[in-house]
């Protein structure tokens, strides 16, 4: 790098890599055919209006901004500004536009950043934008992390949607939780029934739009993964090589890409709107929803001038990230860590649902980062924008990037971030989708049972649960239908999971009622005939569960409580648990990293054992989780009272078993099973008390 970059990187306490970016974003946005790119993205961006005033804003004299907080981008944003000639916000969006578009980045020599055995996803994000932003290599995909991640969000969302219509209390648990956190319309009067209800709708509507989106991302992930699987493919030499020959793989692993990078945008927008709720964050924001229906976040800038003084770096990453306009800054999770290793009394201020959006979000960028921002990913981002021009005229595009009639989408406009018309056809899925999932209602069932009914009413409850299920599946049936591919009756249905209305094995709360009557019933009379004792010095055996385990939920992970963790136990790995991240393709990493995750792969059996032999103490946990009150001894009067569990047992019981723990920076932790054909599991860690209640074992 030339030396005037140096002189600068040290002049704006940064790096050479970042200031020749800087000087390239300036050189390009202020050429003729970069000027006209950079105004065409401000309008997508922002809307015509506001892009008038930016590009006014754009056009003001550059100025010295004395006061700046130490923390984040507006000091350097600041440096450069001057140093180029330019204002603040002339920088500042032509450093957006760039970095957006992945424009004007320099060379990248350094090696790529390897992961470290043991490190949390989120740690693992931080460090590796860390070394991006210093000219380091873009790391390649870990094929094992990535299907795990997907097997075990697809599996979540798939047992949250049977869940919410079997278990009354956890779907109003989850929908109550979520209410308050949402946007409503500025023609709504707060404190009245009306602002009630409609924050419940939002709940819902915005609820079911998550879980069947969810649905569909990691769905399509799990069988893209299966088929490379079932191909042989299993590295990515070998996966490019297979693509390269097979334009409908190339476009179904193109469509997974696109897929996920929708999905980052809309957990990050319900992210936004539960960390703005929390008590401590609330008066930062100004929060509403347009009559049109969009929401909006924005920052309270006089409560912030009033706050001055006491507005922690922690807060001034909230305020970079959360505002609608900000649209997910790039750099939340690594600040975010930063910020919370600093001082991890500060994760007080959020809420245990914030924690629980942050998890997930921190899921979807680490899947995102392995697919989409790797070496593999830009590669095969970079032949979809070779192809672009006569994609409509490939035969095997279509059918792999959408499984809706293309006549029946409401499509959306092509924008500056739509590399490929893959793209924009996830986003219009995405919107013609929303409009069916806004449309459904549970209005009935609230106004029943919200304020709680008299004992005659509440027995009617579960009667009219399954009523109010049984409209919106067959509404959503036949929505769906009508969305079909010519002669694929049934395939919009089966990528959002729903349930078929007429099919007798539907979920439904009587018949889950039933079941759990049944079933206790039955293990009365079998503890009453058959009373066996368990001698105290014999290793007692918990079978095996006869189906591959599925995905859990509710609580959080929570950072200085999973710190001693980190330190002083060794966490093992079993195959898709953290092995290393090789620096560039198949053949990046060297001989002994592959053999050692070989050797890890190997010691995998391939199915889960029929039993595992376990102490008296362990087996009383186990009970705990498998919800078996009736057993002898399994009360602990020093412990948590019936039915709960504290997470740390709920891990030491699960290591002990020989399942992988992997960490996010929120909620989510991943459990990876000591076997190859089973799959693994997540669960969110309670906060602030780490306590597993019943209502979060009832999976």
């Amino acid at each position: 790098m030339s030396s005037i970059h140096a002189v600068r990187a040290k002049k704006w306490e940064t790096n050479a890599f970042i200031a020749e970016w800087f000087q390239n974003a300036v050189n390009f946005c202020q050429s003729k055919e970069g000027k006209k790119q950079f105004e065409a993205w401000l309008v997508e961006e922002y809307g015509k209006e506001e892009a008038k005033q930016k590009l006014l804003d754009c056009q003001k004299p550059s100025r010295k901004i004395y006061g700046l907080p130490v923390f984040g981008n507006l000091k350097l944003i600041n440096s450069a500004a001057v140093e180029f000639g330019i204002s603040n916000e002339a920088m500042q969006e032509y450093h957006s536009f760039t970095a957006g578009s992945n424009l004007c980045a320099p060379p990248r020599t350094k090696p790529a950043p390897k992961r470290r055995r043991g490190e949390t996803s989120t740690e693992w994000l931080a460090r590796r934008h860390d070394a991006l932003l210093t000219g380091c290599k873009i790391p390649d995909i870990d094929w094992r992390i990535a299907r795990a991640m997907a097997i075990s969000e697809f599996e979540k969302a798939r047992d949250t949607f049977e869940m919410w219509r079997t278990d009354i209390m956890m779907f109003l648990h989850q929908m109550l939780a979520r209410a308050p956190t949402t946007l409503i319309t500025t023609d709504i009067k707060i404190g009245t029934p009306e602002e009630r209800f409609s924050r419940l709708e939002y709940a819902f509507t915005s609820s079911l739009h998550g879980v069947t989106l969810s649905y569909m991302t990691w769905g399509h992930a799990v069988d893209v993964f299966e088929e490379l699987d079932r191909r042989g493919l299993t590295t990515t030499s070998a996966i490019e090589r297979a693509y390269q020959q097979d334009p409908a793989l190339m476009w179904r692993l193109v469509a997974c890409l696109c897929k996920i990078s929708y999905l980052a945008g809309h957990l990050w927008e319900r992210a936004s709107e539960v960390i703005s709720w929390c008590e401590y964050y609330r008066p930062f924001f100004k929060r509403y929803r347009t009559l049109s229906g969009k929401s909006r976040i924005e920052i309270d800038r006089t409560y912030v001038r009033r706050r001055e003084g006491s507005v922690t770096s922690l807060d001034y990453v909230i305020m970079q990230g959360i505002p609608t306009d900000a649209g997910g800054h790039p750099a939340f999770f690594d600040n975010f860590l930063k910020c919370l290793n600093k001082d991890p009394s500060e994760a007080a201020k959020f809420s245990d649902a914030a924690y629980q959006e942050i998890g997930d979000l921190a899921i979807v960028n680490e899947f995102k980062a392995q697919i989409y921002d790797s070496a593999f990913g830009q590669r095969l981002i970079r032949l979809a924008e070779s192809n672009d021009s006569q994609c409509l005229k490939d035969p095997s595009f279509l059918p792999n990037t959408t499984f809706m009639d293309p006549s029946k989408i409401s499509w959306l406009e092509r924008n500056s971030n739509d590399w490929s018309y893959a793209r924009t056809i996830s986003r219009s899925i995405g919107k013609t989708w929303i409009a069916i999932t806004s449309e459904m209602r549970m209005h009935p069932f609230f106004a029943c049972c919200i304020p709680w009914p008299s004992s005659p009413e509440r027995e009617k409850l579960p009667l009219i649960y399954d009523n109010m299920w049984g409209t919106i599946d067959i509404a959503l049936w036949e929505f769906a239908k009508n969305l079909d591919r010519k002669g694929e009756l049934g395939i919009v249905a089966r990528n959002f999971g729903l349930f078929n209305p007429t099919d007798p094995e539907r979920p439904s709360c009587m018949s889950a009622i039933m079941k759990q009557v049944g079933a206790h019933l039955s293990e009365r009379l079998r503890l009453r005939s058959q009373p066996q004792p368990m001698p105290p010095s014999t290793p007692e055996k918990l079978p095996a569960p006869s189906t591959v385990p599925t995905a859990g939920v509710s609580g959080y992970a929570y950072l200085s409580d999973t710190q001693h963790l980190r330190a002083k136990e060794k966490v093992k790995t079993k195959g898709a648990a953290l092995p290393k991240v090789a620096a560039g393709g198949a053949s990046g990493g060297d001989a002994g990293e592959e053999e050692e995750q070989d050797e890890e792969e190997e010691q995998l059996l391939d199915v889960l054992p029929k039993d595992f032999k376990i102490g008296k103490k362990l087996l009383k946990v186990f009970h705990r989780i498998l919800q078996a009150p009736d057993l002898p001894g399994n009360h602990d009067d020093q412990g948590p009272r019936m039915g709960q569990i504290r997470w740390a047992e709920f891990e030491r019981a699960m290591k002990r078993i020989g399942f992988g723990i992997v960490q996010t920076a929120g909620s989510s932790v991943r459990f990876d099973p000591p076997a190859k054909s089973a799959h693994p599991i997540t669960f969110h860690r309670p906060h602030p008390d780490a306590i597993l209640t019943p209502i979060m074992l009832r999976w």
